[in-house]
């Protein structure tokens, strides 16, 4: 989307195209009625704790849905639709300003029927509609607010935080109203054609998609060389200003795909430091905050979400088994750790969210003063420790927060790290151990004070989607780790999720807050559910999990899968509520989900041999492969899946428009629809090697007359793990010294796999060959076959 795209608005309206998109958290969570509230709207029936929070404005709120609609159709007036969620500090700044100021709310229920939506719950209704402000102002965020015809449900006009008051020369949000209401009542038919001409480019970004093109290796280089050249060198990161995200996707990405380059891995490895240094990252309690204010990763927002951190839990994990760094492992648990503390609900699943602020102040049980530290160490009998304190947690050199909302309170301290732990233990003359000893004892004693203090606000709904990714954070550290209290706490949330979450005709529920499970789940609930069940199939070895995960595979195929253009709809086919249905591939916080469903579909190839779904997740790169190649970036988790098959399927993905894909310069795609087998040991297995050689080109075949020939030769690597090919026989090509016995076009060698011993959960075999035309012979290659093995069903 062209982010600077405008559309033509009622002259009356036009200096309003500028809002405030900045968005916190509050600390608003309490759903019970107050005793003395006078209002009380629509919302007071739901079990979103955003929507309660809003249920005694003397706004006369609704719920998106049909009531609503009904009311407006009736009554002849547009909706006016706000969306947020509750960590959203500008959310709750526009509620204390404007939806308990009952002037304002007069305006609001005599002009308009108003309606409240979490996006957290409805995100299909949150993204239509922000693309629409998007499309509209060229910005967006939260609180959204959007101003619908009726009828159709089209968004006629929209921004996102209005003041109270006019300032600045922009209009307040009083003014907002009375200029829309005459813009309705005057101007029915610009109205109409605005919102005609909004829904249509809305329709056009949300469900347009370019013709496949042919994609391959080049496209994973361009998306490698890509993030590495915008990785911000001085303060790490992969933007140069803030705000900065900690976006685990790019991470992930660069872990699997781009391990094997110095670059790539400096760009991570750098990264992942500076983002467990600052202060983003709670240095006390564990887990991350949602983003860094600054470049430096110091000054956070201090909401934590569940995505976050299971993505960044997987994150940690996977780079302490590739460095051998302890402190990545160490910051994959701690996380975890606070995950199980405090976000985890009795059944097992987990929480969405803890709000940024306490007392309307934010980051308020986050910051410290010199004083206090000395007086929590001090009554904790730690008095020796705390000029260590002080000094590895930096507040030895200033403070370094001040309260942008209030800035005439004293500033206070963020706690962060100037080096690395294995630094300060080498600097301070003490092993590695001796420190984290320490360490371990000081936050104990500040984590202790700041639980006495009044905390942050817990969004306590359970989204399923969310819980798929934390089962999947756990199972990977649980497993990398070897924690099996990590791997634990997914099967518990896994099998809670997976029993109580359903409607009656068995699809899964998006939300339950205690025991009332509520709205069809979207394409993320099954995306990021399957991802985790899968991780947790490889943590355990339990293959019910397995199972599970090619159900819901199944489920989203019949419930989400676009015959005509591959890839998968955001939402369930036919819903009146929606002008739009859209399907998108663009990763944000969190991977897109039809990039999460390649992935998964490649994982399911592999782990079952149905190639079915293999052919779903090229179908569906076809449809990214434009996006791929004009913004590698934005579609990174759809490229990390190319990768994946250009790697190990090469002759699949070349069958599926998007691109054959070859070793370089080799001639020959190698493939196997066969990558897992299980098997006890003494038990034997077949797998097929498949080759296909280009058109002119020819492979030395297994058996050949001259020695000096370098034939086709296929060998185990891994012990414990016997290969036996079975190689098919060769024809002669007449080269110029006599006949030689080769293999063209398509070969296929099947290969009996036998485990003698233990291998583990993986073997790797080689293959050898030489390519050759009837005027040159390149170097003869060898490459390396990953395959699989796993225990028999049921042992």
């Amino acid at each position: 989307m062209n982010s600077n795209s405008t559309m033509p608005v009622a002259p009356v309206l036009a200096l309003v195209l500028s809002t405030v998109p900045v968005c916190g958290a509050s600390a608003l969570n309490d759903d019970s009625p107050a005793p003395e509230a006078r209002f009380t709207n629509e919302l007071v029936h739901e079990t979103s704790p955003y929507l309660l929070q809003h249920a005694h404005n003397p706004v006369d709120w609704y719920p998106w849905g049909d009531a609503a609609f009904e009311r407006a159709r009736a009554e002849g007036k547009p909706i006016f639709l706000s969306i947020g969620y509750s960590t959203c500090y500008w959310c709750h700044v526009m509620e204390r300003q404007s939806f308990e100021n009952e002037q304002i709310a007069d305006l609001m229920n005599s002009y308009f029927v108003c309606v409240k939506v979490d996006r957290e719950e409805r995100p299909d209704v949150d993204d239509i509609y922000m693309t629409a402000v998007q499309v509209m102002t060229g910005q967006g965020g939260w609180p959204l607010s959007v101003w619908l015809t009726p009828d159709t449900l089209e968004p006629f006009f929209g921004g996102t935080y209005f003041p109270p008051t006019d300032s600045l020369g922009r209009p307040g949000f009083p003014r907002m109203l009375e200029s829309i209401h005459q813009f309705w009542t005057e101007q029915r038919d610009a109205v109409y054609t605005q919102a005609d001409s909004v829904s249509a480019k809305v329709t056009e970004v949300m469900s347009a998609r370019a013709d496949a093109v042919p994609i391959g290796r080049s496209e994973v280089d361009a998306a490698i060389s890509q993030l590495v050249a915008t990785y911000d060198r001085t303060h790490a990161g992969f933007d140069k200003k803030g705000p900065k995200f900690p976006m685990p996707v790019l991470h992930e990405f660069l872990l699997t795909s781009a391990w094997d380059l110095s670059p790539a891995r400096q760009a991570v490895t750098h990264t992942l430091d500076r983002m467990a240094m600052g202060g983003m990252y709670d240095q006390v309690g564990g887990g991350f905050h949602r983003y860094s204010t600054d470049e430096q990763w110091l000054v956070p927002h201090f909401e934590k979400m569940l995505y976050d951190n299971a993505m960044l839990a997987s994150v940690y994990a996977d780079a302490f088994e590739k460095t051998g760094d302890a402190w990545y492992g160490a910051v994959a648990a701690e996380t975890l750790d606070w995950v199980l503390r405090e976000m985890t609900s009795p059944d097992g699943a987990f929480y969405s969210a803890l709000d940024a602020e306490s007392n309307a102040r934010e980051g308020e049980s986050y910051l410290w003063t010199p004083e206090e530290i000395r007086s929590s160490l001090e009554a904790a009998g730690l008095g020796e420790e705390v000029e260590f304190t002080l000094e590895v947690y930096g507040l030895n050199k200033g403070t370094n927060f001040q309260d942008p909302h209030h800035p005439a309170e004293a500033p206070s301290n963020v706690l962060f790290l100037s080096e690395k732990p294995e630094d300060t233990a080498k600097r301070l003359g003490m092993s590695g151990k001796d420190l984290h000893r320490k360490w371990q004892a000081v936050n104990a004693a500040l984590l202790a004070t700041r639980d006495r203090r009044d905390q942050p606000g817990l969004d306590d709904k359970v989204i399923t989607g969310w819980n798929g990714l934390m089962i999947g954070g756990m199972a990977d550290a649980g497993r990398i780790l070897q924690e099996q209290r990590y791997v634990e706490a997914a099967t518990k949330a896994a099998d809670d999720v997976m029993s109580s979450m359903w409607t009656r005709q068995g699809g899964l529920l998006r939300t339950r807050r205690g025991d009332d499970a509520r709205i069809n789940a979207f394409l993320e609930d099954y995306a990021y559910m399957i991802r985790g069940l899968l991780r947790l199939e490889q943590a355990t070895g339990d293959s019910r999990y397995l199972d599970q995960a090619a159900t819901l595979a199944q489920q989203a195929r019949e419930r989400f899968w676009n015959e005509s253009g591959g890839g998968w709809y955001e939402t369930l086919a036919d819903q009146e509520d929606l002008f739009v249905r859209g399907r998108s591939f663009y990763d944000g916080a969190m991977p897109s989900a039809n990039a999460v469903m390649i992935n998964n579909m490649i994982e399911l190839y592999e782990r079952t041999g149905r190639k079915n779904w293999g052919e779903d997740a090229v179908a569906a790169l076809d449809a990214v492969s434009a996006d791929i190649v004009q913004a590698p970036r934005s579609a990174i988790h759809s490229v990390q899946g190319l990768h994946r098959l250009e790697r190990s399927h090469p002759t699949l993905l070349g069958k599926g428009g998007g691109g054959a894909t070859k070793k370089p310069g080799s001639h020959v795609a190698l493939s196997s629809a066969d990558r897992q087998v299980r098997l006890a040991v003494g038990e034997s297995a077949t797998v097929t090697l498949v080759l296909e050689i280009d058109k002119g080109w020819h492979v030395n075949a297994h058996v050949q007359q001259d020695e000096f020939n370098v034939a086709l030769e296929i060998m185990s690597l891994t012990p414990g793990l016997q290969v036996q090919a079975a190689y098919p026989h060769g024809h002669a090509f007449n080269g110029p010294d006599g006949p030689v016995n080769v293999y063209e076009g398509r070969v296929e060698i099947p290969i009996t796999l036998t485990r003698t011993g233990d291998i583990g959960r993986s073997g790797r075999m080689s293959i050898t060959w030489q390519s050759c035309n009837d005027r040159t012979c390149l170097m003869p290659r060898t490459e390396q076959v990953p395959i699989k093995v796993l225990p028999p069903l049921g042992s």
